[in-house]
């Protein structure tokens, strides 16, 4: 039963597809996730900074997927716990650790309705669930945290935007709902008066977002994106799909795709020091 005019609870599950929660999904995306979050380093910094993660902090990143977060994080903190339900995206996060001879990332294959905070996975300093279906569980977020919890999501076009922009007309449109609406996943504001209702005084700020990229000619370009798996007879349309987010100069050519995060995080304690993007 809500408490006040307007059920967000609700809300929030009639908003969110059931498949943001299945392995099947993300498996099949898990190739192109992992090319788009290498090309998403330099804004990721800025929500790594946002956390003001220390050398002795535990973070766990709850839907971690190839480890955008993961990897960043790892580079400030004692131990990272990477969550995902999906193998693939696991397999993707391993060889990038591996990559960066990392020794402190711990991969966990387990879905969020599986976790037990304090049980079959520990308690740390500071929770992240960046665009994850576990937003749908803000509690156990909660529960899980000893200091910290950042909940990330688009508040302008997202991944799955310019993704569905750069296969227009090369591969057909994604399957939508009865009635031809297809859910998206639930959005800040949503999750900030789910907040408000459990009584949790959350922070909101906002930092820049985007993907980012060079090559010397388009032929680099092409060989990068090799992971879309565009086929022969796509490669003049998925030209002009991304024409538009490119700049050329006598250095060669350059993507930028831009939008922003929202950042909402709390504290389990007032006494510990501000974080969060609203404190940079």
């Amino acid at each position: 039963m809500a408490s006040g005019l307007i059920d967000w609870e609700l809300l929030d599950a009639l908003s969110t597809s059931p498949a943001m929660s299945q392995p099947a999904m993300w498996n099949a995306f898990a190739d192109r996730y992992n090319g788009y979050v290498a090309m998403q380093a330099d804004y990721t910094r800025l929500q790594i900074g946002a956390m003001k993660i220390s050398p002795d902090d535990t973070v766990v990143d709850v839907g971690a997927g190839p480890g955008r977060i993961t990897l960043q994080a790892a580079e400030k903190a004692r131990l990272v716990t990477a969550i995902d339900v999906s193998r693939d995206m696991l397999d993707h996060l391993e060889a990038n650790v591996a990559a960066r001879s990392l020794q402190n990332v711990r991969p966990l294959h387990l879905s969020w309705d599986e976790v037990v905070p304090g049980d079959n996975v520990p308690l740390h300093d500071i929770v992240v669930a960046s665009r994850s279906p576990a937003m749908r569980d803000l509690k156990k977020l909660d529960a899980l945290a000893l200091k910290y919890v950042f909940v990330m999501t688009f508040c302008g076009p997202s991944l799955k935007s310019f993704h569905d922009t750069l296969v227009t007309g090369i591969e057909p449109e994604p399957p939508r709902g009865n009635g031809g609406y297809r859910s998206p996943m639930a959005g800040y504001a949503l999750v900030f008066n789910r907040l408000i209702d459990m009584g949790i005084e959350a922070n909101v700020g906002y930092l820049p977002d985007g993907f980012s990229g060079s090559w010397r000619g388009w032929d680099d370009l092409i060989a990068h994106f090799s992971w879309l798996r565009i086929p022969p007879d796509g490669l003049d349309r998925f030209r002009n799909n991304i024409t538009p987010y490119l700049t050329q100069d006598t250095t060669g050519l350059h993507l930028r795709m831009e939008t922003r995060t929202a950042v909402i995080w709390w504290k389990k304690d007032p006494r510990l020091p501000d974080a969060g993007s609203s404190a940079i």
